[in-house]
């Protein structure tokens, strides 16, 4: 165990607990020690921090909370990089941006997820090239629609194929 200095606090983090980004994550390539951490007063929405720079720290969400319907097809070439074997191995989270006078324009980025295969604490944030996403979907106009996929009977997490997660 080691105690971190982050942007949203200071954090006991073990070993385990640390996610390498052997290429770094866009705008941070030189960065490439991790965790997620969750802060309950932020809740759902946990941080996936540097554990090299105390003052990165991106908020992230689950994208299946968000919108229901979301299919993560991960390419071969980054199956391989992450060395997932087993889908059930991977984590997806999305990167959130809140803007700080309207939060209620948060976006979200379906496009680009982070993807961890937490077995072997390998990361990388990989573009999909299936599926009708981009950089900034607005996150209340994403929730309402699940809401209505929902009420007409519509596919929940369980029920969507998530081939490579």
């Amino acid at each position: 165990m080691a105690i971190y200095k982050t942007r949203i606090g200071e954090f006991e983090i073990s070993e385990g607990d640390v996610v390498e980004f052997p290429e770094g994550i866009p705008g941070f390539e030189k960065l490439r020690k991790f965790s997620i951490l969750h802060d309950e007063r932020t809740d759902p929405i946990k941080w996936l921090v540097s554990l090299e720079d105390s003052n990165v720290a991106l908020p992230v969400i689950d994208p299946w909370m968000v919108r229901v319907d979301y299919m993560v097809e991960i390419s071969e070439a980054d199956k391989k990089f992450l060395k997932l074997e087993d889908p059930a191995d991977a984590l997806v989270v999305c990167i959130v941006v809140i803007p700080h006078d309207r939060p209620e324009d948060s976006t979200i980025n379906l496009l680009a997820p982070i993807v961890i295969n937490y077995r072997k604490r390998i990361g990388k944030q990989v573009i999909l090239e299936t599926g009708d996403y981009s950089i900034r979907h607005r996150i209340a106009d994403e929730m309402e629609r699940s809401r209505r996929i929902m009420a007409e009977g519509g596919k929940t997490r369980a029920g969507v194929e998530q081939k490579g997660k």
